[in-house]
């Protein structure tokens, strides 16, 4: 798996993922986050453009990642395009278990976008 984040000139923090993300890849992708999670706060959350378009799948481990990152307030929405069916169904179960509803769906990055920016 490889994951990449990228700050862009608008202030939305892009995160794409490529293959599948295993335990391996918890810490990493932990350490990484975290970097731009502590920039952020509750009154100026972190806006998030997730690219699932080349996503795979996770381990339970990388699920539980995700619900615990998005519990915390200084997250703010999250669009995720590109999703197969796989990738909807991991965003729902994050939203289920982190109690949050800050995530939507979109087929391109630009609904994403216009989303994320209203």
């Amino acid at each position: 798996m490889a994951h990449q984040f990228r700050m862009r000139g608008d202030g939305v923090l892009q995160l794409t993922f490529i293959g599948d993300t295993d335990s391996r890849d918890v810490q990493a992708l932990r350490e990484d986050f975290t970097f731009y999670l502590e920039q952020a706060t509750v009154e100026n959350p972190l806006l998030i453009l997730w690219d699932d378009s080349r996503g795979g799948k996770t381990t339970a481990e990388v699920r539980k990642l995700y619900a615990d990152l998005n519990r915390d307030r200084r997250i703010g929405k999250v669009a995720i395009w590109g999703a197969r069916s796989y990738g909807r169904i991991l965003g729902e179960f994050v939203l289920k278990i982190s109690g949050r509803d800050n995530i939507r769906f979109f087929d391109t990055q630009e609904e994403a976008l216009v989303w994320l920016q209203a």
